[in-house]
């Protein structure tokens, strides 16, 4: 049987590798953004470019850095026991699904496959929701 013990660490360990592991495409944004370390990415980013060629390091450097800056609060919010940021920061990763889940299909109409993030973005919402709001049953 699984208990509210053995949840809360799921979700801890589930947390903690969604986070980390955004900071893979989003790290990479910052320093190479021209280069695709995901499936679908080389389709993803010809749909999901910058007009301006002057702006595209800037445009992927500040996205990568949104991003960065987000999982570094999702951890530590966690590894600190910081409820309140760990609340806000559950609807913000709610919000961020909802618009991968509402503007799905027109990013697959260009070509952009963003069903990946989606998917890490479900888990992360699962993970930080029932960490955020559900209290600790002695």
């Amino acid at each position: 049987m699984i208990d509210d013990a053995m949840l809360r660490t799921v979700a801890t360990y589930v947390l903690y590798a969604t986070a980390g592991f955004l900071f893979l495409p989003a790290g990479r944004d910052i320093v190479s953004h021209k280069t695709c370390i995901l499936p679908g990415e080389k389709d993803m980013r010809k749909a999901m470019n910058a007009t301006s060629v002057k702006v595209r390091t800037f445009f992927w450097g500040v996205w990568g850095m949104n991003h960065c800056m987000m999982s570094a609060l999702k951890i530590y919010a966690l590894h600190s026991g910081d409820l309140t940021l760990l609340k806000i920061l559950s609807v913000q990763t709610v919000v961020c699904l909802a618009y991968l889940v509402l503007c799905g299909k027109s990013c697959l109409a260009a070509k952009a496959d963003v069903s990946g993030f989606r998917n890490v973005f479900v888990l992360e919402a699962a993970a930080i929701t029932f960490l955020a709001w559900c209290p600790v049953v002695a």
